[in-house]
């Protein structure tokens, strides 16, 4: 992951020891929270409370993990990131413990809810730029700096503007604010689904997704392009992220695709592509699924219905591009004995995902086709 990934660290020591610890009681608490045993607690618990813990446990993983730029160090967090991280958790464990009674003096701009607001944004603003980039944190900011100098803009931008104590304590304690419809949707909702993801990685399920794409388009000219599509189309269905198709299958099918003869940034296209139109499958399709009902005027059994249409689309327009990219540039598929799956033969190496792979594919075969055949040769 570190290659794909070089923004983030490779943590040795206590600073492992603490992102792990976060990490773990943060997918403990999503779990907990999913499975409802928030009810059993002998006090009441507000949604923000536990929203405030979530942040807190997520946040602060953050600073430890990723790099503030290419020359941070790689092997430790220095101490400022450790200063972020600790202000982190004091932003979130603040709503989490005192949620109760500041609830009824949310219109108080307080110098405590002004300084923990102002230092929530602005760890998430960081945040922001270190896992996503410079161009997403200057929108965020540019609709900030909108709220405060509204008064300046002409015709239909124009608007009355609030004070910074106002905007800082509206982000930080407001319901549309940090602690509003996303977070809510990924503490309750996509930590569910990364949870069971997380489930059949272990047992091999994305094994068996990438072997079953290898065996079906390896041999064709252009096989690690079509490889990647329908991998990350069929990885899609139970990670719908993006990001995770990228860490699973851009492991096997980039280098794959730059053995075959594509340029580095080629490839890299090429997955980007295939796992943004992979993360909306169904029946995941993304969190986007999963928060449209709170927004929109329609049930959540027609936001989870399966569109056929556009994820098979997306898969189709992009092995049909990448098999007619330059022919005469040797672009062929994978050589026989690579169109293997994890093993050396069926029934003897390999998980049991990939033997399924392996039955349910080698009936696709024709006789007389030498090259096809050649494929479910596994001895």
């Amino acid at each position: 992951m570190t290659d794909l990934l070089p923004k983030y660290r490779q943590l040795d020591g206590v600073g492992r020891q603490v992102e792990r610890a976060l990490l773990v009681v943060l997918t403990a608490v999503g779990a907990a929270w999913a499975l409802g045993l928030h009810h059993w607690l002998p006090w009441a618990l507000f949604n923000e409370q536990f929203l405030g813990l979530f942040f807190a446990l997520g946040i602060a993983p953050v600073f430890l993990a990723a790099r503030a730029g290419p020359r941070a160090p790689q092997h430790r967090a220095p101490w400022y990131d450790w200063l972020l991280a600790v202000g982190g958790l004091a932003a979130g464990l603040y709503v989490f413990f005192l949620y109760p009674r500041i609830a009824y003096s949310l219109g108080i701009a307080s110098w405590d809810k002004v300084l923990l607001g102002a230092l929530a944004v602005g760890l998430v603003l960081e945040a922001v730029r270190r896992l996503a980039g410079w161009a997403l944190m200057w929108i965020a900011l540019a609709c900030i700096l909108y709220a405060k100098f509204a008064f300046l803009l002409p015709g239909l931008l124009h608007a009355k503007g609030s004070g910074w104590d106002r905007i800082a304590v509206y982000l930080y304690l407001d319901s549309n604010g940090l602690f509003g419809l996303p977070l809510a949707v990924t503490a309750s909702i996509v930590v569910a689904y990364i949870l069971f993801g997380q489930a059949l990685t272990t047992v091999g399920g994305d094994k068996f997704l990438t072997d079953l794409a290898l065996v079906a388009m390896g041999r064709y000219r252009g096989g690690p392009a079509k490889m990647a599509v329908v991998s990350s189309s069929l990885y899609g269905t139970v990670s719908g992220s993006a990001v995770a198709n990228v860490v699973v299958d851009g492991a096997i099918t980039i280098p794959m695709m730059k053995r075959a003869g594509y340029p580095p940034h080629i490839a890299a296209a090429i997955e980007a592509v295939s796992s943004n139109g992979g993360q909306i499958m169904p029946p995941v399709m993304g969190a986007a699924a999963s928060s449209s009902p709170s927004t929109c005027p329609f049930p959540m059994a027609r936001s989870r219905s399966p569109p056929p249409f556009p994820p098979r689309s997306i898969t189709w327009r992009c092995s049909s591009r990448w098999t007619s990219r330059r022919p005469s540039a040797g672009l062929a598929g994978c050589p026989a004995r690579s169109c293997r799956g994890s093993g050396p033969s069926c029934g003897a190496a390999g998980s049991s995902w990939s033997r399924s792979a392996c039955s349910s594919t080698r009936s696709w075969s024709r006789p007389g086709t030498r090259d096809r055949r050649a494929c479910w040769r596994w001895a």
